[in-house]
């Protein structure tokens, strides 16, 4: 398992383009990836799951746990890591 915390970027916090951007993200990986708002307290939730990432309620500034599992886990958290440091929408 490999994990890292980081600060969620996006300006307009985990919206709907944002959340399908983190979802496409994470399928590219064969790991078992999830997301989890430690400000608010909330239990990690799946990173491919759309409905759970948009429910989520995670704000610019709040700092994320990403958590990943599987084979590829390394490079997944890696590759999350720097969508959300560079802000998920913003290239």
């Amino acid at each position: 398992m490999t994990s890292v915390e980081v600060v969620f970027r996006d300006r307009y916090g985990l919206h709907p383009r944002a959340a399908m951007r983190i979802q496409q993200a994470a399928k590219g990986f064969r790991a078992r990836v999830t997301i989890q708002g430690l400000e608010s307290g909330s239990a990690p939730i799946d990173a491919r799951s759309m409905v759970a990432l948009v429910s989520a309620g995670i704000r610019l500034g709040e700092t994320v746990r990403l958590t990943a599992e599987g084979d590829d886990e390394a490079e997944a958290v890696v590759a999350l890591r720097g969508l959300i440091e560079r802000g998920v929408c913003h290239p």
